[in-house]
């Protein structure tokens, strides 16, 4: 699970020009599941949960508008909102030399703990 939540980390961590967001996406993706409770699948009654999230890359590099477009439930949606919050200085796209606000689509698949 924490490897596949890595992965998406990871990739969120790439901006449209394909610059990585971080020094060290994957340290971001262990610090992001440190202190993540995940429910186990016999309390959900299923393998995964899936959710997406919606933010904006303003001129400055901060996240922006971030809101929850389709919800996993169990509080991870707050949990994953409050750490997007907390992300600093992204890089701001150019497009033809013009630094513009960018939204961006995240989408979170979480396999699930047996127990």
């Amino acid at each position: 699970m924490i490897k596949q939540l890595m992965i998406v980390i990871s990739l969120l961590a790439f901006s449209i020009n394909g610059m990585a967001q971080s020094n060290n996406p994957m340290g971001s993706a262990l610090d992001f599941t440190k202190t993540m409770k995940l429910p186990t699948r016999k309390e959900v009654g299923k393998k995964e949960l899936k959710g997406e999230y919606i933010f904006t890359v303003d001129l400055e590099g901060n996240l922006t508008n971030i809101r929850v477009k389709d919800s996993m439930g169990y509080g991870l949606d707050d949990h994953v909102v409050k750490k997007l919050s907390e992300a600093k200085n992204w890089k701001v796209a150019e497009i033809d030399g013009v630094k513009k606000a960018v939204n961006y689509t995240l989408p979170l698949k979480l396999t699930l703990p047996k127990k």
